[in-house]
């Protein structure tokens, strides 16, 4: 569910100077695109920008829009066509074949910029936050690029009726759609749920942890390493990004907060530091609170495990990983890494080729 926030939010912090930005938001697509509806896009002034709309194929053109839009002020839609005829899409030869629609607004500060500092903040607290975007004005009082916002501890930003018909949406639970459209007041809206940063936890900080993290890092995760081995609890050792924490498997809960972790991998290479770990973050899973548990190893270690921390019925994954051939720790992490981001975005892991997608 992640959409890479994290990156367009230090963009920003990188462009806090800049006179203003232009926010690129995907609202709707027909077909086969490289990304969804809701993803966006910031653009500084000297066309340096951060997220894509495409693999990389309508950039260019868009950054002369964006143009356009520092220039006037005035939000802009933008639809790309790239279905292949007899002349390909400004003879780039794309052909996939698919719509998008995008709308181009600028964010001016203080105010404008304001909504990132709240998204930020929000996000930070581990909140998820939920945008209301009018991409199609009508005849009523609202106008195209219009925001509101509303966040999961109740806090809002923005204009005031579109907050409202974020709330709506997430009246008894939050979400877990990633997009939806909506009719308010005979306007079209477009509604983006923008999760905070997922965050991991592994519990060993051996050779075969530092490529595990790597992955997690690059995936834009917050990953937090433990291990009570002064020589590989070493925050030099991994991504800059990770949090590096050395403590005795059993004291676990007393230096990480397991609330709110996403996903946990127990891979000490100790059958009674494993199950320390395990005996720990049990009822954080059994409670719901961890989408994804699992333990290096083969399936009678995994059971080992669980009944040596007497958690027999729970659900733990082991071996860990998607059946890709990996042996090789790169390969493993990898492996280890696009389970759990299939498990997070509530996937099957499974090639796409065969699932009828054109």
């Amino acid at each position: 569910m992640h959409l890479g926030t994290t990156a367009l939010l230090e963009f920003y912090n990188r462009h806090r100077d800049d006179e203003s930005l232009v926010l690129v938001t995907i609202t709707g697509i027909v077909g086969s695109t490289y990304r969804k509806p809701g993803a966006m896009m910031l653009i500084a002034p000297d066309h340096e920008y951060e997220g894509m709309i495409s693999g990389g194929c309508l950039e260019g053109d868009l950054l002369h829009h964006a143009d356009e839009v520092f220039a006037s002020g005035e939000p802009k839609s933008v639809t790309y066509d790239m279905h292949a005829g007899e002349d390909l899409v400004w003879g780039l030869g794309i052909g996939c074949d698919g719509v998008i629609h995008l709308l181009l607004q600028r964010l001016d500060p203080p105010g404008d910029c304001a909504m990132l500092d709240w998204i930020r903040s929000s996000l930070e607290a581990g909140d998820s936050v939920l945008i209301g975007l009018v991409c199609r004005p009508g005849e009523t009082g609202f106008s195209l690029g219009d925001i509101g916002l509303i966040d999961a501890a109740g806090r809002q930003f923005g204009h005031e009726s579109l907050a409202e018909l974020c709330r709506s949406h997430a009246a008894e639970t939050w979400p877990g759609w990633r997009y939806r459209e909506a009719e308010h007041d005979g306007a079209g809206a477009m509604l983006i749920n923008v999760p905070p940063q997922p965050r991991v936890l592994l519990c060993g900080a051996g050779p075969d942890a530092v490529p595990v993290a790597r992955q997690f890092d690059a995936l834009g995760w917050h990953c937090t390493v433990v291990d009570h081995r002064p020589a590989y609890a070493r925050p030099d050792r991994f991504p800059a990004g990770c949090e590096v924490v050395q403590t005795r498997p059993p004291q676990l809960q007393e230096h990480v907060e397991l609330e709110g972790l996403d996903a946990a991998v127990i891979m000490s290479h100790n059958l009674d530091n494993d199950a320390d770990y395990l005996r720990q973050l049990a009822p954080v899973s059994a409670s719901g609170g961890l989408a994804y548990l699992g333990v290096l190893g083969p399936t009678t270690r995994r059971d080992r495990l669980r009944d040596m921390a007497e958690c027999q019925e729970l659900p733990v994954r082991g071996p860990v990983g998607l059946d890709i051939g990996a042996e090789l720790p790169e390969g493993i992490a990898l492996s280890i890494a696009a389970e759990i981001h299939a498990v997070l975005n509530l996937r099957d892991g499974l090639a796409l080729t065969g699932k009828g997608r054109k």
